[in-house]
């Protein structure tokens, strides 16, 4: 069984949305965006999934293809594609701007009140050079498109199938673990500065507070010169 469905979903600030009611967005720091895939972020709840566009704001294209079983992995002729988890209902996530009500239903399978893990599968193309307002084509298609494969399945780690366009190229890579490592290995690069550092200075700091040390019992052991006279 599977159901498709095409959307223009609304986009505003590089981004649209796939969110549950009273998600929280994902908290980004600045480590976390250069770790990032360059997609899609999701909070760690599995319930708020920003995808990240080419188009700063309008409306990009998007094909919502749900099914019950993994789908065929399509990336020939996708940009990019990125695989998440998340965690719905069966009435699904709504998508789009959710500061405001210009949104879509996106539903799965099954019931409201039954909720589940679900593998969503992101493809972009267009993200290099959409119109400034993602206008349509001759076509009647916008210059950006998405395809969002979705079907049930547990929790499971985020997969990067392709990642080539030129929109995020300077934050993502293609190892969700390359920038964890490094990092690391910076951390332990600064601990041994740090640590060499402060072997170097210890002497001095001993010398200097020796030496404060002798001139505060030297003033407290000195006379009062002014001790005796009236």
């Amino acid at each position: 069984m599977q159901a498709d469905r095409t959307a223009r979903i609304r986009v505003s600030h590089h981004q649209y949305v796939l969110f549950d009611t009273d998600a929280e967005p994902p908290s980004r720091e600045i480590d976390d965006r250069l770790a990032g895939n360059g997609l899609v972020a999701v909070n760690a709840q599995g319930t708020y999934a920003a995808v990240t566009t080419g188009t700063p704001y309008g409306d990009v294209e998007v094909t919502f293809a749900v099914s019950l079983s993994p789908p065929p992995l399509l990336l020939d002729s996708w940009d990019d594609a990125v695989e998440v988890s998340l965690f719905f209902s069966g009435q699904g996530p709504m998508a789009g701007e959710p500061t405001t009500d210009d949104v879509v239903d996106v539903p799965l399978f099954g019931e409201p009140e039954d909720h589940q893990w679900w593998r969503f599968r992101i493809h972009a193309r267009g993200r290099n050079a959409p119109s400034p307002a993602a206008t349509p084509t001759a076509q009647g298609t916008t210059h950006e498109q998405h395809l969002i494969q979705v079907w049930p399945a547990p929790r499971a780690a985020e997969i990067r199938h392709k990642l080539t366009d030129r929109v995020s190229a300077p934050t993502h890579t293609t190892d969700p673990h390359y920038y964890a490592q490094a990092k690391a290995v910076e951390q332990e690069h600064a601990t041994a500065l740090r640590q060499n550092l402060e072997t170097r200075l210890r002497p001095v700091l001993n010398a200097t507070l020796h030496r404060l040390r002798n001139a505060k019992e030297i003033t407290e052991t000195s006379p009062d010169p002014h001790e005796g006279l009236g």
